[in-house]
Order: C-alpha cells, then structure tokens, then sequence
C-alpha cells in the first residue's frame, strides 16, 4: 500500500484530570485544531472500572494506564484516524504510572510511551518504568510524559534551583542516558530558557514535561517546540518527526449545516443561485443540465463562505494565543 510522506506530529500534555466532559471536549478539539498525531498524555483521572470515553471523530483509537486506587494519576495514548496506526501490542501498569503502546504506521515499527513520574523518588520509578520498555519496545521508540523534575534546574527553573534533591536529577539523567534517550527540545534549543508549568506554591516556573527519543532517531526531529498554557495547567510540548505514515485519500465534501443557521450566508446563497438561473436560463441550456449545474454554484459559495469564517475564527483563536504568550513572557 503506497503512503504519503507527511510529518508526525507527537504532543506530550498533562491534562490535569479529564473527567469533566467539557474538558473532554476541549482537549480533543485542541489535538484536532493542531493537527497532532499521536497524543501522550499524563493525569487523566480515570478510575479504572468506570472510565469515560476519551474518543471522537478525530482521535477513535486511545489506550490507557488507570489508576486502580482512585481518582488520580493516569496516562493514556490516542491516536488521530488519519493515522493508519496497526497495534501490535500495548501494556500499563495499574499505578496509572505508564503506558506503552507498539505498532505500525505506514511500514514502519514504533513505539509510544506516555509517563507519569511521582514528585518524590523520580529516579527510581523512572528506572523500573525504562527496564520494561526496553524489553517491550520495537522500532521508532519515543517517550514522553511529566517527569516532575527539571532535567537541568540552571537552565529548566526561573529560579535557576528547584528543590528536588540533585541526586535525584543526577539519577534521573544516567537512567535517560543509559536508555540512550536524548531530549527532543532541549537538543533543539540547548541554551534556551521556557518552561511548561508554574508552581503557585514556589512561585517559580519549570520545565518538567519532555519528549524524548534515542539518539541514533534524533535525525528524525523537524521542529520541537513549547505551546502556551490554556486548557490545562502545563503548556503542551510538540516535537514534529519525518514519517511516511498517511494514506492518500479522496476529499469528498460534505455540507457544513451551521452555515444555514448564518442569516448572512443565507442571504448570499439565496442571491447567488438566484443570479445563476437569471444568468443561464437560456434557451439552449436544458432544464435537467440547468438544475444539476446549480448545486456546483451553491456548493462553491458555501465553501467559500465556509473558508472566510474559518480563517476569522482561526485568526481570532491566534490573537488571543498570541496575547497569552506576551503575558506568560512577561510573567516568566
């Protein structure tokens, strides 16, 4: 089967609990709007025997690590449907501490960790957590998750300090080296400062959450970058990989029903069809062709009209991403 080459775009988020509905709802048009493609995330909440679904149109497949104690932890890995992801095998644990998951994209093998670290004794979760991925992983491995510690507290903490104790960072560091797992971002920007949460109780900003991939794939990376804080209380961490992962497909389009509701776009369309049989109401045209040719002049004005409030609406929603950003500079 012949695939398109198109970039894989991985996101790592805490979500911070995802057992509101709404929040459901965001979350997923967030992954949707940004185009992710595979999406690991950390702290969803879910009690094992009664978790909700954390599905829709644009991400039906998902795998999950629940928490069989309460209303806490959780990781979980969806994937989007223009992803032709095939599993091969996925495992958790019941500490809703990791979730692994292999399979096959296109013709290429990968696996895709999501991790959720304790904010004490990282190291050493972290160290049981890598022993079973290095036995369970094939192909492409990346890691990502909320590691609840800086990896470099001069460059990854605005107060250049964090109080996790440095043997722990240093613990942490070889555990990641002997995995030969470098730090997506971090390679990219090695003497930048951001950072992807903010403790109200330090007052301090932190860079905790990280994908990572071995360093023999880091050729892979186009782009790694940090969003802004918005539906969650952690900024969102994006990395973007080569990948021949798509299908090709047909578009077929289909009638975008809101746009009835828009007494504007109603008196347009009203306007324009009505132009068209003035304009080709001839005596050469016949009836049957007259008709069939008018709905190609009302689909491609509500396409149209369908574009022009897209682009306001995406041009609104980059505004007010921009003015967060400018306050999160400025608060940084």
């Amino acid at each position: 089967m012949a695939y398109q080459h198109r970039p894989l775009l991985i996101r790592s988020i805490n979500a911070g609990g995802l057992n509101i509905p709404a929040k459901r709802h965001i979350a997923l048009r967030d992954f949707a709007k940004a185009q992710v493609s595979v999406a690991l995330i950390q702290e969803t909440h879910f009690l094992c025997d009664k978790a909700p679904a954390l599905r829709s149109a644009s991400y039906p497949l998902g795998f999950f690590g629940n928490y069989r104690e309460g209303k806490s932890r959780g990781v979980a890995v969806l994937f989007a449907k223009h992803v032709p992801f095939q599993l091969l095998a996925h495992k958790a644990d019941d500490e809703g501490r990791y979730v692994m998951v292999k399979g096959t994209i296109g013709e290429q093998l990968y696996t895709f960790v999501s991790i959720y670290l304790p904010n004490r004794r990282q190291h050493i979760a972290l160290k049981k957590i890598m022993s079973v991925v290095t036995d369970f992983q094939d192909g492409n491995l990346v890691v990502g998750g909320d590691f609840n510690l800086p990896l470099d507290p001069k460059l990854d903490t605005s107060r250049g300090s964090t109080c996790v104790p440095l043997s722990v960072i240093r613990s942490t560091r070889l555990t990641l080296l002997d995995s030969t797992l470098t730090d997506c971002w971090r390679a990219l920007h090695p003497s930048t400062r951001d950072y992807t949460h903010y403790s109200t109780l330090h007052k301090s900003y932190s860079r905790i959450d990280h994908i990572f991939l071995p360093f023999a794939q880091s050729h892979l990376i186009r782009y790694a970058s940090i969003g802004s804080q918005t539906w969650s209380d952690h900024c969102p961490v994006d990395v973007e990989l080569n990948s021949c992962l798509y299908r090709p497909k047909a578009s077929h389009w289909r009638l975008n029903e809101t746009l009835l509701s828009d007494q504007l776009v109603l008196s347009g369309l009203t306007e324009a069809v009505s132009q068209y049989f003035t304009d080709n109401s001839v005596p050469d045209v016949t009836p049957p062709l007259l008709w069939e040719a008018h709905k190609a002049t009302a689909r491609g004005y509500l396409i149209k009209q369908g574009a022009r409030i897209k682009r306001e609406r995406i041009a609104r929603q980059e505004d007010l991403t921009a003015q967060i950003r400018i306050l999160e500079a400025s608060h940084k």
